[in-house]
């Protein structure tokens, strides 16, 4: 059965509530060096795993290529990532994380932890476990929700201006 347009309602408003809290919240968290903005931390991430052209970094955080390309600059001139040539494309440049930028990477990750096992006291290991379940599954539902869109609202055209924002 279907969720109910009032649990919907509900829920709509208790995320909204969460993602202001944690925006305001977010200059307290912790910093893990003086270069790197809390923007900054997506972007990091998206290329922990594997280097990555700055499109590829571009969409697999929900920005466009001119903020993701500012961004790279200041992290490239700090030290925290690095710019090595494509194999697949000698024209092409991909993104990597230097030394320096994965110690940040795991500095943040332990840092991250024990803020949330500050905020989650109250909590049983148990409780926070089904949440972070059901949060991963809200979020992929979301990012499923989002390509539907984007496939059903077609390529942009000056009749057709469904963009993202």
């Amino acid at each position: 059965m279907p969720v109910e347009l009032s649990t919907a309602e509900a829920m709509s408003n208790t995320v909204i509530r969460v993602i202001k809290i944690m925006a305001s919240m977010r200059h307290h968290a912790p910093r893990q060096h003086a270069a790197v903005d809390p923007s900054h931390y997506a972007l990091l991430f998206s290329v922990s795993g594997e280097p990555r052209r700055v499109s590829a970094v571009a969409e697999s955080i929900h920005s466009d290529v001119s903020t993701v390309s500012r961004q790279v600059s200041h992290l490239v001139q700090h030290g925290l990532l690095e710019k090595i040539g494509d194999p697949d494309d000698g024209r092409a440049q991909l993104l990597s994380l230097s030394p320096m930028g994965r110690e940040v990477i795991e500095k943040l990750i332990r840092g991250r932890g024990e803020w949330f096992e500050q905020i989650l006291t109250s909590w049983s290991d148990d409780d926070a476990q089904t949440f972070e379940h059901y949060l991963t599954r809200f979020g992929d539902d979301l990012e499923a929700f989002k390509a539907r869109i984007l496939v059903s609202a077609g390529p942009v055209t000056s009749t057709n201006h469904n963009q993202e924002s």
